[in-house]
């Protein structure tokens, strides 16, 4: 099980940001490598993610089910899919929340996930997940601070 906790500051207020967030093809926009397909009766969504390890690129094909609470800014996702070639399976939770920052002006947003791989790519996953997090969470707190920007000055 892969434990993850990023805090993302987003210099934008948290209506705006809550906005940004709990529209799914906006998220998909600020994710590297995320495509997001057809809503399904549910309410999930059929997802793919391109993910680089080192010289490797992994492609994963997911459920996506999302909750989400307006009036908390409060989010989860759940995710459980496989790799393209089928012999590597993931289930990952996140929650996150949004809230204004304390210290300056804008939104910080917690970020909690738990993801567990198994099958034939988990070591080469598990191995390099903390690095690729990181990469991934920078480049999606670039993405979300421009989007949000931009529809601020709207």
């Amino acid at each position: 099980m892969i434990e993850i906790s990023e805090r993302v500051d987003v210099p934008s207020t948290p209506p705006i940001v809550w906005g940004l967030l709990s529209d799914p093809r906006a998220v998909v926009d600020c994710v590297p490598g995320a495509t997001l397909g057809d809503e399904q009766e549910d309410g999930s969504f059929d997802a793919t993610l391109v993910v680089k390890f080192g010289p490797a690129k992994v492609t994963f094909n997911a459920r996506v089910a999302l909750e989400f609470d307006a009036a908390a800014m409060v989010g989860h996702v759940t995710a459980k899919g496989k790799d393209k070639q089928g012999g590597t399976r993931v289930r990952a939770t996140m929650a996150f929340r949004v809230a204004e920052q304390a210290d300056a002006p804008g939104s910080t947003i917690p970020i909690d996930a738990q993801v567990e791989i198994s099958g034939r790519l988990a070591s080469l996953v598990e191995g390099g997940a903390k690095i690729v997090v990181k990469r991934m969470t920078s480049e999606f707190s670039e993405r979300l601070a421009a989007r949000c920007a931009a529809a601020s000055a709207v």
